[in-house]
């Protein structure tokens, strides 16, 4: 997610300076803008209530990842719903596993451990560091943790970011001794791509769908009250903008496609099942999009996309922006501090919180690419049939 800058201060001071602010003539000058000097404190941002509806959102979005993950872990599923860790260590199950020891034990085991022990961001494959596999664990990094730490003020978030990464790239070290898991995580990956192994994904995805639907509702949710306290801040500064901005708020809710709204999230997870299923039901081959049911949703999406065109263009809302502080211990020398969030820049508006599920891997095995580990968008209709890919940055990063 995002460190947002949180200066400490009363309540009072913050609307003073704010009417303040509002009440005083436009002055234009060389220099950034501040407030008058209250007092010795920084003053809240002007749009703190949509920041802290955000971390608000933060929290409840880590702990539906919590369900979310706990799901995948006891029932051998990957985590990212368009399918891009998909074969990178990801999903498990006892069958395949025990193959995989009859094929190459000492391989085996170490992928059984990485799997579920290795929280880094450098677990890779030995040969190719491009290639990144995927850990319960550190999803639960990810996904839950740094959410968290990064709630609070960046200089201590990044402190603790980096003891927790730390503490991650120690275990991974540990594990740099154990065999090349490399050849039980493609056992996996060929075994769950025969027609018997996707039955068996597609019976795995179904025993979670109401866990997964459930989060999805979730996710909406844990950012609805900052949205639309950002829609009114948004619509106060340019009311003319205000039937994109509703529109915005109905296409979060409506648009169809994959982490682009809520009904996208709900729909594609509820038929997502069928996909695996033989074809002509389901696809023939990991991501062809070939199969009946995934016409369906297609056709699905298509028809509500026409609906929503004519609706307004959706404006994204800009919540008041952060005026600059105002109190001299905090204009002294930034240089010797951690960075941390520009007084000016707009607090950040959360949409689905599965959008943040990504990352990008240099081109060059010819299996699929996915954007970086950021707010990037990605349908499962990008999929060119090869591994998914996903989520983790650049290990020297």
């Amino acid at each position: 997610m995002f460190a947002n800058a949180r200066p400490h201060t009363k309540f009072a001071a913050a609307l003073l300076a704010a009417g303040m602010v509002a009440t005083a003539p436009a002055v234009v000058g060389a220099g950034p803008e501040t407030l008058p000097v209250l007092t010795d404190v920084a003053v809240q941002p002007a749009s703190f209530v949509t920041d802290a509806l955000n971390g608000l959102g933060d929290v409840v979005s880590a702990a539906a990842d919590a369900f979310l993950i706990g799901t995948d872990f006891a029932l051998g599923l990957n985590y990212y719903w368009d399918d891009s860790d998909f074969g990178w260590g990801v999903p498990i199950n006892p069958v395949f596993l025990a193959s995989a020891f009859v094929e190459n034990p000492g391989s085996a085991l170490s992928y059984l451990l990485q799997t579920y022990l290795n929280p880094s961001n450098n677990y890779v494959n030995p040969n190719d560091n491009t290639e990144y596999y995927f850990a319960y664990p550190w999803y639960v990094k990810s996904s839950i943790v740094e959410p968290l730490v990064n709630l609070l003020p960046a200089s201590l978030a990044s402190a603790l970011n980096g003891a927790i990464n730390g503490f991650a790239d120690g275990i991974n070290d540990a594990f740099a001794s154990l065999p090349d898991p490399t050849a039980a995580i493609n056992h996996m990956w060929e075994q769950y791509n025969t027609p018997i192994g996707r039955l068996i994904y597609a019976a795995q995805d179904a025993i979670a769908l109401p866990v997964t639907l459930g989060v999805a509702v979730a996710y909406y949710l844990a950012y609805l009250p900052a949205n639309l306290e950002a829609t009114v801040e948004s619509a106060i500064q340019n009311p003319a903008d205000i039937p994109g901005l509703l529109s915005n708020l109905v296409y979060d809710a409506l648009a169809p496609n994959l982490y682009d709204g809520l009904l996208g999230n709900l729909s594609y997870n509820l038929l997502k099942p069928l996909f695996f299923l033989p074809a002509p039901i389901g696809e023939s081959g990991f991501g062809m999009q070939d199969g009946l049911a995934y016409s369906v949703y297609q056709g699905f999406a298509t028809a509500v996309s026409g609906l929503l065109s004519y609706l307004p263009t959706p404006i994204t809302p800009t919540p008041f922006p952060f005026p600059a502080a105002a109190a001299p211990a905090a204009a002294k020398s930034n240089d010797a501090v951690a960075p941390e969030t520009s007084s000016t820049e707009s607090p950040n508006v959360r949409g689905q919180g599965q959008s943040a599920r990504k990352a990008v891997h240099p081109a060059g095995d010819g299996k699929q690419q996915s954007p970086a580990k950021s707010t990037a968008k990605k349908a499962k209709g990008e999929s060119t049939g090869g591994k998914g890919r996903s989520a983790r940055g650049n290990p020297a990063a």
